[in-house]
């Protein structure tokens, strides 16, 4: 435009030379406007013409949006972490499960398809479960008050919890101010609860621990009271058995005369043997007054009377025992032997079923799992939260990127209106 107005200055020069002068000038400001942005705000700045006001309101929303999403939010952040934000003291503890029943043998009161060690394993993932569970914080509550902890004046408002809060809201902040990890090689537990003194934070730690133990042996007690009551069944049925097999063997004494097999043989036999000998002595005798009295002699036939009564009780005697006759002993001895044979083999039930039901009362009196902690929960010197550099730099990449985002959509805009 300087050109220009040289040229039309010019008067001296001839209207060929105008037109020269002229074409030359346009074709330079072709030139500039081909590598130029060719948008109508920067054709009005090489004309040298002044900034529309479209443009002046972008320059000046790109601002106020900065300022909206960055500035403001960062003193915000700043002034809320540095000045305003509650401390929070966190308690934490290392432990392991351990079990303290002991090994039983392997029948049918031990499992044979979950060793000692996956059963460690399986509580301490239902202890994990049940402390991220509503069943935690009810029973938390049914021991202390969580809104005495979370829900004091003296905690700031967005940190607070609120006092109207329902159950699943309670839940919600409880889980965001625990944490819990395993090491699945050494199945250790690290637990971490935090509150806004570091009492609280201990002693809420400490009521979680012993929670957690109660709810694991629970679950277990449950499984050791039926097994209880089995056990319990056994005995009475094999008690009951014992008490009819015994009841059989009565009965077959009474009707026998016979208390005991072997006796009654001993005493038969005894007898027999006596009865023998009284014999064989009175024959002793008889001959003898024979070879000195001679035959017919008195004495000889009060001898031969009773040499005749002998004789006949021994034969008597011998078929009581060898007859198989039913009332004799040899007729009931397949009776008593099957009767004592049932008998034992009831009172060796009746012995292991004794046995099983005096080792489960002993196991299911006993506490089945502990919570090892081989550290003790510790009482923090230090708040823990907020950390002020991280959330710092945390909220300069969040607010940061949203007025990078904001901003180059204005400018978007403006270049789309271009």
């Amino acid at each position: 435009m300087t050109d220009s107005n040289q040229i039309v200055q010019q008067g001296a020069l001839s209207p060929s030379e105008r037109r020269q002068k002229m074409a030359s000038a346009l074709s330079a400001y072709a030139r500039m406007l081909t590598f130029e942005n060719r948008s109508r705000r920067n054709l009005y700045r090489l004309a040298g013409l002044a900034p529309r006001t479209r443009d002046k309101v972008f320059s000046i929303l790109i601002l106020v949006c900065f300022v909206v999403t960055f500035i403001i939010p960062m003193i915000a952040s700043t002034v809320y972490y540095v000045f305003i934000a509650s401390p929070r003291y966190a308690s934490e503890v290392r432990f392991v499960l351990r079990s303290s029943a002991p090994m039983l043998s392997r029948d049918r009161y031990s499992s044979s398809t979950v060793e000692p060690k996956a059963k460690i394993v399986q509580d301490t993932a239902v202890l994990l479960n049940y402390i991220d569970s509503p069943a935690m914080v009810q029973d938390l509550e049914k021991n202390v008050s969580l809104k005495d902890y979370f829900a004091s004046e003296d905690i700031d408002r967005l940190s607070r919890l609120k006092a109207d809060a329902n159950q699943d809201d309670v839940l919600k902040y409880w889980r965001k101010h625990y944490t819990a990890s395993v090491n699945p090689k050494s199945g250790i537990v690290e637990l971490e609860v935090a509150s806004y003194t570091p009492h609280q934070a201990r002693d809420l730690l400490e009521l979680v621990l012993r929670l957690s133990e109660q709810q694991v042996n629970r679950l277990s007690s449950g499984m050791w009271d039926d097994l209880l009551r089995a056990t319990q069944q056994d005995v009475d049925n094999a008690t009951q058995e014992v008490g009819d097999l015994r009841g059989k063997l009565r009965d077959i004494q009474n009707s026998s005369g016979i208390f005991d097999l072997d006796m009654s043989a001993e005493r038969l036999s005894t007898v027999l043997t006596g009865v023998e000998a009284s014999i064989a002595d009175l024959e002793s005798r008889r001959n003898a007054l024979i070879q000195t009295i001679g035959q017919g002699a008195p004495q000889l036939s009060e001898i031969e009377r009773r040499l005749d009564g002998l004789k006949a009780e021994a034969a008597r005697l011998r078929d009581s025992a060898a007859s198989a006759q039913k009332d004799s002993l040899s007729g009931n001895a397949t009776a008593f032997e099957n009767a004592q044979l049932n008998l034992k083999l009831g009172e060796d039930k009746l012995k292991s079923a004794i046995t099983d039901l005096e080792k489960v009362k002993l196991v299911s009196s006993l506490q089945l799992v502990y919570v090892d902690n081989f550290t003790q929960p510790t009482l923090p010197d230090f708040p823990k939260y907020p950390k002020l550099t991280l959330n710092l730099f945390f909220a300069l990449l969040i607010f940061g990127s949203i007025a990078a985002m904001t901003c180059g959509i204005v400018a978007l805009m403006r270049k789309k209106l271009d």
